[in-house]
């Protein structure tokens, strides 16, 4: 399967320098990429508000159900990799009920490729 994974910087910059080895992604409810992303499966990397410029492999997922203390346990076993010393709000993240942790690999950038805009999603399974 092929996704739309729409980062921010300096998370996007992280990401494409190798800094940022899992990328995270934490909510209130069920919603993609929770349960929809696979091992194998291909992320269209795309920064906020440009065209999708790389793409990565998803090497491992992880799918959480949280609480305070398994959030804290993320921070303190995989905070380097997903990079929450950059995190504006990490506190915030007590408060979502789940998490993906996705090991990304294979990211190399390609010729930049324009898709629809996303309208305030942070990520897009495409059904191909």
């Amino acid at each position: 399967m092929k996704h739309i994974v729409i980062l921010r910087q300096p998370f996007f910059d992280m990401v494409l320098s190798g800094e940022k080895t899992i990328e995270s992604r934490w909510s209130m409810m069920k919603i993609a990429p929770y349960g929809k992303v696979a091992v194998g499966d291909e992320l269209l990397l795309k920064e906020t508000g440009k065209a999708v410029t790389a793409i990565a492999k998803v090497n491992k997922v992880v799918f959480y159900e949280l609480t305070p203390q398994k959030v804290e346990e993320i921070r303190t076993k995989f905070g380097k990799q997903i990079g929450v010393d950059r995190f504006e709000d990490w506190e915030s993240t007590y408060q979502k009920k789940y998490c993906t942790l996705i090991w990304v690999s294979d990211i190399r950038r390609i010729e930049p490729l324009s898709v629809p805009r996303s309208n305030g999603a942070g990520w897009i399974v495409l059904k191909v």
